[in-house]
């Protein structure tokens, strides 16, 4: 990796372990509704894309509501207990030692900006691109990841594309630039990637 210069992330399950909450915000809503879902068979729904899953659950008990209650809990979430994986901080700050930036492509709201600041890694991105940023598409579209290269001069051959799930990495390849693959027990994904690790310790030795 050593001809990265921009490292664009995923941010849920890749920098931050959010998908226990995120799964127990479903969960919950849904067993609002008087529906009781196993939390493993709601993540595997949620490895395609978070949107997809609520829908998903919303058509198969006809439940037009169900995207609202969700919200309710999601709202919460800033305010959650959520950390930071480890290693992360580490790689980010590598990444700027080698003259390389950060950034954020994420399928979420801009309720990210307080679990950065909350976590105390918001200062190492350069930019940031949320579902209520102007222009956003969701993944796996690559035109946020176009988007970042263009405005920042990014190269197919100088950006990756980092996530944990085949939707992150798709974003990539549809764009053209490099991918990278984190591995992690709960997404039991194999995408084609051009890297791919277990932990980002793997990764910081990648960037030596």
């Amino acid at each position: 990796m050593k001809t990265i210069r921009h490292f664009i992330w995923d941010f849920d399950g890749t920098l931050l372990d959010t998908y226990p909450n995120i799964v127990r915000y479903l969960q919950t809503a849904l067993r609002d509704f008087g529906y009781e879902v196993d939390s493993v068979e709601i993540l595997e729904k949620m490895m395609t894309t978070i949107p997809y899953s609520i829908q998903y659950y919303s058509e198969l008990y006809g439940l037009p509501d169900l995207r609202d209650r969700y919200k309710q809990y999601y709202a919460a979430e800033p305010n959650d207990p959520v950390e930071v994986f480890p290693g992360v901080r580490e790689v980010l700050q590598r990444v700027q030692e080698i003259g390389g930036a950060n950034y954020i492509f994420t399928n979420r709201n801009r309720s990210i900006h307080a679990m950065l600041k909350r976590t105390g890694i918001d200062g190492f991105f350069r930019d940031i691109i949320t579902s209520e940023d102007p222009g956003f598409v969701v993944k796996p579209a690559p035109d946020s990841i176009l988007y970042l290269m263009k405005k920042y001069g990014g190269t197919t051959e100088d950006t990756v594309m980092i996530g944990d799930r085949a939707c992150d990495l798709e974003s990539g390849y549809r764009a053209g630039c490099k991918t990278l693959h984190l591995l992690t027990p709960s997404v039991p994904q194999y995408p084609a990637c051009d890297w791919r690790i277990k932990n980002f310790h793997e990764m910081l030795e990648l960037l030596k």
